[in-house]
């Protein structure tokens, strides 16, 4: 599956994001951004992709949770945006 880089990244997406990056500055953070520089680890993608499954209400295939996926800020919002709908976020 192809992941398109968006620089529309919703402030909700960015919140819940945020929450599991702890190296991020929330005013810098760009769809280019990578996760794992951000301080996504292995065990921060499972949490983040429980929270993203709550928040959001989205189940993410299996085929999705992949490196590719969890690369960069865009290619994660680009799957999401995909799953959910980026029309439903208000700041889109």
């Amino acid at each position: 599956m192809e992941i398109t880089l968006t620089t529309n990244i919703p402030v909700a997406f960015r919140k819940t994001l945020l929450a599991h990056l702890p190296y991020a500055d929330a005013a810098d953070l760009t769809a280019a951004d990578d996760l794992t520089a951000l301080g996504l680890n292995s065990m921060g993608v499972v949490q983040l992709l429980t929270d993203l499954e709550e928040t959001f209400g989205l189940e993410l295939p299996d085929e999705l949770i992949t490196e590719e996926t969890f690369g960069t800020v865009g290619s994660l919002w680009g799957v999401v945006g995909r799953l959910v709908g980026a029309d439903r976020f208000a700041d889109v």
